[in-house]
């Protein structure tokens, strides 16, 4: 499947929107960077898989309404291929048990039809790494 260029600032601003997102605005814009099919792993959905774009909007204005000391900061991006972003950032979050967690977090956001299409959160790199690695060789596999 072949893919138009993606403005690769454009795309950033889109990750920043996604994950920086704080409450009280932003439900437009965020709904209007996310693909419908879309697919999430978010800190704020407390890692549970999220499937279609106003699903996930949803999930994400719920638990945010929610969440209070959700906090996080998008630091860097690195570049995956045209299509993948890994970003690093900082995160301080609700745990599903009670409590909160703060630390380094990493998102594997994916696109397509220059829109987010899958964004999945990491504690570690290496399994950011990781999980690009398998869905490179899945694409890349002829079956």
């Amino acid at each position: 499947m072949s893919q138009e260029p993606l403005d690769q600032r454009a795309a950033e601003a889109m990750v920043r929107l996604l994950h920086e997102h704080r409450r009280g605005g932003g439900e437009n814009d965020l709904a209007a960077v996310i693909h419908p099919d879309a697919e999430m792993r978010l800190l704020i959905t407390y890692g549970t898989v999220v499937y279609g774009g106003a699903t996930i909007i949803s999930a994400l204005e719920s638990a945010r309404r929610n969440a209070e000391l959700y906090d996080a900061t998008v630091r860097r991006f690195e570049w995956l291929d045209d299509q993948t972003v890994l970003a690093f950032g900082h995160a301080r979050y609700a745990l599903p048990s009670g409590g909160h967690a703060e630390g380094r977090v990493y998102w594997l956001d994916e696109f397509r039809d220059r829109l987010i299409w899958r964004a999945h959160v990491f504690m570690r790199e290496t399994g950011a790494r990781r999980a690009y690695e398998e869905r490179f060789e899945e694409r890349a596999s002829p079956n």
